[in-house]
């Protein structure tokens, strides 16, 4: 239920790029995440980090996109994201000394400082480019495929990732004590 939750407004947009067009899709996705942050806080108190960044990048790009009637500004925010999610983690990493793939997954995990160094390191690798992917979709094909490879391919590529440095660190997993 969780990740359908944490799907929601990339569905919605996809949904509503299939039955009408980009601009339509956008404000819908623009709705969606109002939505998301909405019930976020009303069954929590709390709005993750990243759903904030996501809001507000929604919000920013979506607007300039209905405003300004330019599917651009649209396009670009993933990029954004993306590459505000690698800074982050960077930002994280070097001026608070803090690993937050580590603080994650650590409850589950016991690896050495090494592969948690490395597992932050391919994410930031990952979404840096991921970032620069995305915009040559986005200036080098249709909007048609672009919207395509927003909601299958970074997903799809997104869950490769996780699945292969998950299954990576399946040798430092923690047992429970008589088990």
């Amino acid at each position: 239920m969780k990740l359908l939750f944490d799907f929601f407004p990339l569905i919605v947009f996809f949904a509503g790029y299939a039955l009408v067009d980009i601009f339509f899709a956008t404000g819908t996705a623009m709705a969606a995440t109002l939505i998301q942050v909405i019930w976020s806080w009303l069954k929590h108190r709390k709005v993750e980090k990243l759903m904030w960044i996501n809001f507000g990048a929604i919000m920013f790009f979506g607007s300039l996109t209905l405003l300004l009637q330019d599917e651009r500004f649209i396009k670009v925010k993933p990029t954004i994201v993306y590459w505000i999610i690698a800074s982050v983690l960077l930002v994280s990493r070097y001026f608070f000394h803090k690993n937050p793939i580590k603080l994650m997954m650590e409850t589950h995990f016991d690896a050495p400082e090494r592969v948690w160094t490395q597992w932050l390191f391919n994410w930031v690798m990952f979404f840096a480019v991921l970032g620069v992917v995305n915009l040559f979709v986005a200036h080098g094909f249709s909007t048609d495929i672009w919207v395509k490879f927003k909601v299958f391919g970074t997903l799809t590529l997104t869950l490769v990732l996780a699945f292969v440095q998950t299954f990576m660190l399946m040798r430092y997993e923690r047992h429970e004590e008589g088990k």
